[in-house]
């Protein structure tokens, strides 16, 4: 399996750390103190704090400016970050992580719902076991993953049973994928018989019930 890294795009949110031996002197670039990092956890706190990509590709660091960061990977936002802090400070450190990583699975799934990844190398199963897996009436031969590249949207079928699957380019989630399960007709028909069996049986021991009574 070749991995391809993420390209960031507008509406992207990143978290940037500068982190010197001299505290003060780093305070500047973080939209947030490092003492908080627990309440950063939060999804919430962390698009709050983060630096958020605008629909020109752009981000605003204080005593910096704009930079253009669309089109680009994190390690490389991380490098011309870095040049960026190496002509201001000395022995600073800049780490860039991308924060707004969600997906979002649904349809025939125990556990349905948006997540929040935290590793950028998420597979399509590791989100569907995040999901709790599939129920049993659950189509595994035609998973739809739509995803957001821009302005363009892409819906594929991903056949979760032929073994090529991790060769694919929709096996590794990036953020905002959506992956849908549908429910086997079989499945469906299957239920139905079952509630309509059941509504029967109901029926006939009514009635059996009612020409009881009328006997008596």
């Amino acid at each position: 399996m070749q991995t391809t890294p993420y390209i960031v795009q507008p509406n992207d949110v990143l978290d940037i750390k500068v982190q010197s031996m001299d505290p003060e002197q780093v305070d500047f670039f973080n939209l947030n103190n490092v003492d908080n990092w627990r309440q950063d956890a939060n999804p919430a706190n962390l698009y709050l704090t983060g630096y958020s990509i605008d629909k020109e590709g752009m981000i605003n660091m204080a005593m910096i400016g704009k930079l253009k960061v669309s089109g680009m990977t994190v390690e490389e936002i991380r490098s011309l970050v870095q040049g960026e802090i190496d002509a201001l400070l000395r022995n600073a450190t800049v780490s860039v992580r991308l924060t707004s990583f969600k997906i979002s699975v649904l349809g025939d799934v125990k556990d349905p719902g948006t997540r929040y990844v935290y590793n950028t190398q998420s597979t399509i199963f590791e989100a569907l076991s995040a999901a709790g897996d599939l129920n049993i009436s659950a189509k595994r031969k035609n998973v739809k993953l739509i995803r957001q590249e821009g302005d363009k949207t892409t819906v594929v079928n991903l056949d979760l049973t032929d073994p090529s699957l991790i060769r694919s380019p929709y096996y590794l989630l990036h953020p905002n994928d959506v992956i849908y399960v549908e429910t086997s007709k079989q499945n469906i028909v299957r239920n139905n018989l079952s509630v309509f069996s059941i509504m029967l049986s109901a029926i006939a021991t009514t009635l059996l019930v009612f020409e009881v009574t009328s006997t008596n």
